[in-house]
């Protein structure tokens, strides 16, 4: 399926304070439901540059749909996300990220507010209402990998439970704690409004607004189950932000990695700690210790009941994000947030077996921004050049996708690998997903440079033309592992015993990622490896010596076919060509003759000039002498 990116704007509202700071000059202007119009200010950069001849101080830009100021988060989330919604429900992948400066309202538009909820909640309310009444709640199927599920053994089930009533657990001590500070900073109103912002439930009962707007032919036999994963670039560094730290003593946070699966496609993980079954004594000790010490290595993928935990896990991880203050936004996201929900479909059987994975992400980048314009310095200096490093290496991708299109022109690499962001939305952009853009700004004068850099972008990335796979074809089908990681396999209607061989004998090469091994095991690993390198070697050496010899014999054929050729030519033509080939030859030589002794002539002669001065120096006598000596001889 090939279909344009779809780009959505959203313009902020003023605020009153910067209507009282005469930020309203009517830079711009919604034309109609596609269409933007931007008019420099006088004090910009753009309109500076167009007084000298360089540029325009008019631009027009067209969207998939622009929200004005005046649109609410219903609508905005009814316009937006209804494609990428079901396409994820019937098992496409799909990614949603925004993009803007600073202080536009990104995270809003992702995230909201406790009254007035995001596309994210809004979305997680989609998804359960979809499912109610196939909702798996068992937790013995989780993802793994980049597109596989793990069957855990109860052991590990009981691991994930007493994981998750940790996590949810530090929320109620983190919002203690912070309730203390705010008791104790309550003479300034900035704090209060911190305090209100992370500790407001997203979402309750009373907040969320039934939204039944997908309908898909999802089979009544078919149960899914629904996993959370919420991490952040920061930095360059991915860390995990479901992570429990201790509150009592700082803590260094956990730098995970980005891997590949077998297909090529990205997942998060990190040193891999094995927890024995031994470990786990109680539930409640777990929930004790578990702040200290790092049983959990990997991105936590949290399975969710109901769209209330999914918010309450967003709350937790936004507490662990980056946040920093700048001139242009008291509360600045210093990092780039990936929340991701995964929906696994198994089929309603006593043996499960699991019918496709996908997974849809929002992700909330860091606001592009100048530094003369924020006023950052030290570690804030140090994030923005990350933060628009990362994005700048963004538009060389989508710069360098645009190109590729033109079949005229010269295919250009894409340097997905330069950035962790890019490399993560590598997928969506290579056909094996669903992508969609929401470009956010706000209306300020001071900031209008910036936000033209940003339309100038987002028209660029409108021009990309997505090229979305179907599951069938470049595509690995999702995998059911075990808990060691190994492959297993269970027989239905349609499994043969040929198919069931088939599977068990390339199962122990289909290693997906040696990084989830062992030393020991990655060490056999190696030498099974080195082994495989020399009895490829010893193949291809006898690859060549055969097609050596191949090549000889057809040689040998050609020549005996040439040598059958002339015999059978007649005598009398083969007699006349031969004569007329010893003329020519006869004639080419005496050519050649008559040039080299012309020119043999001419050395001979030159030699014989050359040794004719010398002897006249030899026996120079000047004239004195020779008159005296004449006179003598008289």
């Amino acid at each position: 399926v090939y279909e344009p990116l779809k780009v959505f704007l959203r313009v902020r509202p003023f605020s009153i304070a910067e209507l009282e700071s005469h930020e309203s000059q009517g830079c711009v202007t919604i034309e109609d439901a596609q269409t933007v119009i931007l008019n420099a200010p006088k004090e910009s950069s753009a309109m500076k540059n167009s007084e000298r001849g360089i540029g325009h101080a008019v631009h027009s830009f067209t969207f998939s749909q622009v929200f004005g100021p005046e649109t609410t988060q219903s609508e905005f989330f009814e316009g937006s996300m209804k494609d990428i919604i079901r396409a994820y429900i019937n098992g496409v992948n799909g990614l949603v990220f925004t993009y803007g400066v600073t202080n536009a309202g990104k995270t809003f538009t992702i995230q909201g507010t406790s009254k007035d909820l995001g596309i994210l909640p809004r979305s997680l309310d989609v998804i359960f209402n979809h499912i109610r009444g196939r909702h798996y709640l068992k937790m013995n199927f989780k993802p793994y990998l980049s597109n596989d599920v793990k069957k855990l053994e109860d052991e590990q089930v009981k691991q994930e439970e007493a994981l998750k009533t940790a996590i949810l657990a530090s929320l109620k001590e983190v919002s203690d704690q912070m309730l203390l500070k705010a008791m104790l900073y309550m003479h300034s109103y900035s704090h209060l409004l911190l305090y209100f912002l992370l500790n407001v439930s997203f979402c309750s009962e009373k907040n969320l607004v039934p939204l039944d707007i997908h309908k898909t032919n999802m089979q009544q036999r078919t149960q899914a189950s629904v996993w959370i994963s919420f991490c952040e670039i920061y930095n360059e560094y991915v860390y995990d932000l479901l992570s429990i730290l201790s509150t009592s003593k700082p803590q260094r946070r956990r730098v995970l990695r980005i891997c590949e699966d077998q297909g090529g496609n990205c997942y998060i993980k990190g040193n891999n700690t094995v927890l024995w079954p031994g470990q786990l004594h109680r539930i409640s000790l777990m929930i004790r210790n578990v702040c200290k010490r790092s049983l959990f290595a990997d991105l936590k993928w949290i399975n969710v009941q109901s769209t209330e935990e999914g918010c309450r896990l967003l709350k937790i991880g936004n507490k662990n994000r980056s946040f920093a203050c700048t001139r242009m936004n008291e509360q600045s996201s210093r990092s780039h947030s990936i929340f991701s929900i995964r929906l696994l479909k198994l089929t309603d059987e006593h043996q499960p077996r699991v019918l496709g994975v996908s997974e849809l992400s929002f992700c909330d980048l860091a606001g592009s921004e100048r530094c003369n314009k924020t006023h950052v310095f030290g570690d804030r200096l140090k994030e923005a050049g990350n933060i628009n490093n990362s994005l700048h290496i963004l538009g060389k991708c989508i710069a360098a996708l645009k190109q590729n299109q033109n079949p005229k022109m010269k295919p250009s690499y894409i340097p997905f690998r330069e950035s962790k962001l890019t490399r993560l939305f590598q997928p969506f952009f290579c056909g094996k997903g669903k992508a969609c853009m929401i470009v956010n700004i706000n209306q300020h004068t001071s900031t209008y440079d910036e936000t033209l850099h940003v339309m100038k972008f987002s028209a660029l990335a409108r021009q990309v033309i997505q090229t979305i796979l179907p599951k069938n074809f470049g595509y690995f089908p999702p995998k059911l592992v075990g808990g060691d990681g190994k492959p297993m396999m269970h027989f239905d209607a349609n499994t043969s015993v040929d198919d069931f061989a088939d599977s068990t004998e390339t199962s122990a090469e289909e290693e997906v990622d040696i990084t989830i091994l062992s030393h020991e095991e990655l060490l056999k690993a190696a030498e099974d490896l080195k082994e495989k390198v020399a009895a490829e070697r010893r193949s291809k050496l006898l690859l060549e010596v055969k097609i050596r010899k191949e090549m000889a014999e057809a040689m040998f054929r050609q020549l005996l076919e040439t040598e059958e050729a002339w015999r059978q030519v007649p005598l009398q033509p083969a007699l006349r060509l031969k004569g007329n080939r010893l003329e020519d030859m006869k004639d080419s030589y005496e050519e050649k003759l008559e040039s080299k002794f012309e020119m043999y002539k001419e050395a001979i002669k030159k030699h014989a000039y050359m040794c004719a001065m010398e002897q006249i120096e030899e026996h120079y006598v000047p004239i004195e002498e020779f008159l005296a000596e004449q006179e003598k001889v008289e």
